[in-house]
């Protein structure tokens, strides 16, 4: 019984260490530098059934610092006010169904708007985000113009949590970080496994020359399939953690919805992942098994230094858990002791996600069936 405490607490500490290689460090957008002329911007925001999401993120758009923007929000086939809401606001409202032979989707949107836009930048937003500071815009385009303002620069927006059961999006907030690649110790060593499409800001000359969304059409990840058509054109794709400069606000409507949106992106997402990155994924997951039944065992043993020891290292794990999920959202205290719940239904939801894309190659999103 000793020999397996001990291998075990010694797996759940290579878990522990796993975990902090593969989410070494957020990157976020440099601050302000000078006052260097930037473009125009079109900022383009794919909207379906979006009445109640979208007045947060226009009023964070009319308080930016920097004015020189136009708004176009896409209402794909909304039954609600979606068109109203953003009229109101002063955006210009495109309607997907006045299109002809348009397919309804976040892409063909996204691509609809890219066609009326004025801007020389296009920022594609979802319309669940808010920009968190009324320097957030002005700091985006900066970042974008040290890249020469050429390719993608895309952010994953930080995830503010109102409601309890949205805890439950914690381990899959901390791996859409951390399966980018991007953010390892190792930093720049693995080519980025996509971008982040809640924020995508490139420059219009590439967008038309390498297809834009109209190229990822076809793929249910149209953010990984985006980076894709850029990066095959030797175009660079920057992605950076969104503390600060973006927020969001995930599946609002209920845990159904919360489902259905990880269930449609997690198990096409992870086969971008660098096998290495997903190994330390794995290995740190298992840890969260090992550091559990270690505690289990500690109490079989009845050595109060095993079951010392054993406390020790679950509370570690614990805290460490924590600490990764403030770096994806404001998500509550309780990950700290009860994180290996919310390890076993990402598990669960991540395995359902793998049944659905590859047995039967659809999944449900907002009321339509989509073909995987």
């Amino acid at each position: 019984m000793e020999t397996l405490y001990l291998v075990v607490q010694i797996l759940s500490l290579l878990g522990l260490l796993c975990g902090v290689l593969m989410f070494w460090s957020t990157r976020k957008p440099p601050a302000k530098e000078g006052n260097q002329p930037l473009p125009a911007l079109s900022i383009i925001i794919p909207a379906r059934n979006e009445a109640l999401r979208l007045p947060p993120l226009l009023k964070s758009l009319q308080q930016q610092s920097w004015k020189s923007f136009e708004i176009i929000v896409v209402d794909d086939g909304s039954s609600d006010h979606t068109a109203e809401v953003a009229l109101s606001y002063g955006a210009k409202v495109l309607n997907s169904k006045k299109v002809g032979g348009m397919s309804p989707g976040k892409s063909n949107a996204c691509a609809y708007g890219a066609q009326s836009a004025k801007g020389e930048w296009l920022l594609f937003l979802d319309a669940d985000v808010q920009l968190a500071d009324e320097d957030s815009l002005e700091r985006m385009m900066n970042s974008f113009s040290k890249q020469e303002g050429k390719g993608i620069l895309s952010i994953q927006p930080y995830h503010r949590i109102v409601k309890c059961y949205e805890n439950l999006s914690v381990i899959f907030n901390i791996i859409v970080l951390t399966g980018m690649n991007v953010f390892t110790v190792w930093k720049g060593k693995f080519a980025t496994a996509g971008s982040f499409g809640p924020c995508i800001l490139c420059d219009k000359a590439s967008y038309i020359s390498t297809g834009g969304h109209e190229a990822a059409e076809e793929s249910i990840m149209d953010d990984f399939a985006l980076s894709d058509v850029f990066l095959a054109k030797d175009l660079p794709v920057t992605n950076y953690a969104g503390k600060g400069i973006i927020n969001m606000r995930m599946y609002e409507e209920g845990p159904k919805q919360l489902l259905e949106g990880w269930t449609k992106n997690l198990a096409t997402a992870s086969q971008s992942t660098h096998r290495f990155v997903m190994m330390l994924i794995q290995l740190w997951i298992f840890g969260v098994i090992m550091a559990v039944s270690a505690t289990i065992l500690a109490f079989l043993t009845e050595s109060s230094v095993a079951l010392l020891c054993g406390i020790i290292v679950y509370l570690l794990y614990g805290g460490h858990v924590y600490f990764l999920a403030r770096r994806a959202g404001n998500f509550h205290l309780m990950m700290f002791l009860f994180y290996p719940f919310f390890v076993l239904f990402f598990t669960a939801v991540f395995l359902y996600s793998l049944y659905r894309t590859h047995v039967l190659h659809s999944v449900m999103w907002k009321g339509r069936k989509i073909k995987v």
